[in-house]
């Protein structure tokens, strides 16, 4: 869990978490997807009622940075497609079927980097336990 217990889905003590639950894990390749959440509830958090927060794989480490940044893959989506996600209900290529998430990018980029992607998934497997959504 967070330090102090459960930490709010996609606030920045959230990322931190994600970033430490991600520390043991050293991938080769190099990677970026920006994630764009629209409509999320009212607080610091969601200035404007949206959070943009970009993944990071590079130099043999796993980042989530706050705030918008260059990527290979954005995603967009409302934070209750984002949510039901995070929580393990609706996976990415249903949403994106169902016209919940939009990509922007060539998504042969997630295929390239499925085993990094994959392993970073497993360690964040406890995640939603620890958020409050």
């Amino acid at each position: 869990m967070g330090d102090n217990g459960p930490v709010r889905f996609l606030s920045r003590q959230w990322l931190d978490h994600l970033s430490s639950l991600t520390s043991a894990s050293s991938p080769t390749t190099t990677l970026s997807i920006h994630q764009r959440v629209t409509g999320g509830p009212d607080g610091p958090d969601f200035p404007d009622g949206d959070v943009e927060y970009t993944l990071r794989l590079v130099g043999g480490r796993v980042v989530f940075e706050p705030g918008p940044g260059d990527a290979d893959l954005d995603l967009t989506s409302d934070y209750e497609t984002a949510a039901a996600i995070s929580q393990g209900f609706l996976t990415p290529a249903a949403a994106f079927a169902a016209g919940r998430l939009r990509i922007g990018g060539p998504v042969s980029v997630v295929v390239a980097h499925y085993e990094a992607l994959a392993e970073i998934g497993t360690l964040l497997a406890g995640v939603p336990g620890d958020t409050t959504y």
